[in-house]
């Protein structure tokens, strides 16, 4: 099942695993992992300066975090981390 949050971004909850038939080939995370990841991405969110903010930078950081769930990194400091470490090399990329 593909959620998707009131800011576009979808996340894969619940169902099989990546590229079984029929699947989108997204990884498949617990409807936990996903209120973990929303939770990381809204806090990294609040660390971006209000005249930085450049449209695509909240896509580029939920990027971020998929990918680093998908390495295994699940919890939410990691996920912070992650994504924290990203801002500037991102800001910088959509400037």
């Amino acid at each position: 099942m593909v959620t998707v949050s009131s800011n576009g971004i979808a996340w894969m909850a619940n169902g099989g695993t990546a590229n079984a038939p029929g699947d989108s080939g997204m990884p498949n995370h617990s409807p936990e992992l996903i209120q973990t990841m929303r939770a990381a991405l809204d806090a990294v969110m609040t660390k971006i300066p209000a005249d930085q903010v450049r449209p695509g930078i909240k896509a580029h950081l939920a990027e971020v975090i998929l990918k680093a769930a998908a390495e295994g990194q699940t919890s939410y400091e990691a996920l912070v981390a992650s994504a924290s470490d990203q801002i500037h090399p991102i800001i910088s990329m959509l400037t």
